[in-house]
């Protein structure tokens, strides 16, 4: 059996989900608060059985994780941008170093691994202009792997659809 890289958990080979599944993946990624009683009672079954559904699912590695949304104004980073970096060179050792340096770096909201004119694109936020310039500075732009960045500011940012796809 096989581990998923980014979390170290086991795959567990692929079954469909079924409707009870697919009910309870959209309550959660409806409110991932949402108490078992009312889970089940949104769902219609048991609270045991919703209990066990979940955890099967968070087992399997569909369910990844909860996490909390934050208002970034609030929490001081209202700037918001998307870095498009290119590398210098595809050197496997200096992809594994950035790949592990910039996701940790505390502005970066996410870091895409891409294809095309780009190899990264990072979501980055910060409090002002200056801090998104100097950061592209002390981070990107100093970094020898890095050979060219060019930075979009965020006008707004909306969200798209967080839960199960239909097939």
């Amino acid at each position: 059996m096989s581990t998923n890289a980014r979390n170290g958990r086991p795959v567990q080979p692929l079954e469909p989900l079924d409707a009870i599944d697919e009910r309870l993946l959209a309550a959660l990624v409806a409110d991932a608060r949402i108490s078992n009683k009312q889970l089940a009672e949104l769902v219609g079954i048991a609270p045991s059985t919703a209990l066990m559904r979940t955890r099967a699912l968070s087992e399997r590695g569909i369910v990844q994780g909860y996490e909390a949304k934050l208002s970034l104004s609030a929490v001081g980073r209202s700037v918001q941008a998307l870095v498009a970096v290119r590398l210098r060179a595809h050197d496997r050792d200096q992809i594994d170093r950035f790949t592990a340096r910039v996701p940790q770096l505390p502005a970066v909201l996410s870091t895409f691994h891409t294809s095309g004119s780009v190899d990264y694109l990072l979501h980055i936020a910060v409090a002002t202009t200056e801090d998104l310039r100097d950061w592209v500075l002390d981070n990107l732009a100093t970094d020898p792997v890095v050979g060219h960045t060019e930075t979009t500011l965020v006008f707004e940012h909306i969200q798209g659809n967080r839960g199960p796809l239909p097939v």
